[in-house]
């Protein structure tokens, strides 16, 4: 690879344009490219949800340094949009043998044992993440999270307060108002699931999700008429 060859990647991959780095950076490679190339290009990859191939460039990164802590999170992060739980697990195992103290890889590692069914390990794990960094987007994600662990767990009221810290923290945020809705449908409190559906989507129009559990609240009221609207509405934005 050339030096131009790789400031344009560089540069493509700074402004977020990650389709035209990985192009660029492909373009010239030769099989000599350092750590920083791999973890770039892998971190693009997966922000293009390529994560296949994700996993695989990390990986010929962390051969190249293992004691990368962010790059074993990215890594976890790929194979957990793979649905491979396990795996991610492993990979935040190795990163926080190296950095503990990181609110993201906590997440991460919670949201890996919440695809093997490890709920109330994922609650532990997105509470390590909100000691360590409770607000900001790292603590409104592991609010959110935590509530959805803890909604698996039946103990939706709890559930319900991780959803208030969220939206304290970013009240534009369109999960937490949507899954506070559904914790309150469990709970058989339709009218305030209601409005917390609606919120959603006043936030968000096209949240096709949002609109199909307003459907179903408005249903449990017995709002017919209202409930067949929401829920054509969610078909017609692509949710059957």
């Amino acid at each position: 690879m050339t030096e131009d060859d790789r400031s344009i990647g560089v540069s493509f991959y700074l402004r977020g344009d990650y389709e035209e780095a990985v192009a660029a950076w492909e373009r010239s490679e030769n099989g000599t490219e350092g750590f920083e190339h791999y973890y770039r290009k892998g971190v693009a990859l997966r922000k293009l949800g390529r994560y296949e191939e994700a996993v695989r460039v990390l990986e010929k990164a962390l051969s190249l340094n293992p004691e990368s802590a962010d790059a074993w999170r990215n890594h976890a992060v790929a194979l957990n949009q793979l649905d491979r739980g396990a795996d991610a697990l492993s990979s935040c195992q190795k990163a926080l043998a190296i950095d503990p103290n990181n609110p993201r890889t906590w997440i991460v590692r919670g949201f890996a044992q919440h695809i093997l069914g490890r709920y109330e390990e994922a609650v532990e794990s997105y509470a390590r993440a909100i000691e360590l960094n409770p607000l900001g987007p790292d603590g409104r994600r592991a609010w959110n999270n935590r509530g959805a662990a803890l909604d698996n767990l039946h103990r939706h009221e709890e559930a319900i307060d991780s959803y208030e810290e969220a939206i304290m923290i970013d009240p534009f945020d369109i999960y937490p108002w949507n899954n506070k809705g559904v914790s309150l449908s469990a709970l058989g409190r339709q009218d305030e699931a209601a409005v917390c559906f609606q919120k959603a989507i006043e936030i968000d129009p096209e949240y096709a999700v949002a609109w199909k559990n307003l459907a179903v609240a408005y249903r449990s009221l017995h709002r017919d008429q209202e409930a067949e609207e929401a829920a054509r509405i969610a078909r017609d934005l692509g949710l059957s």
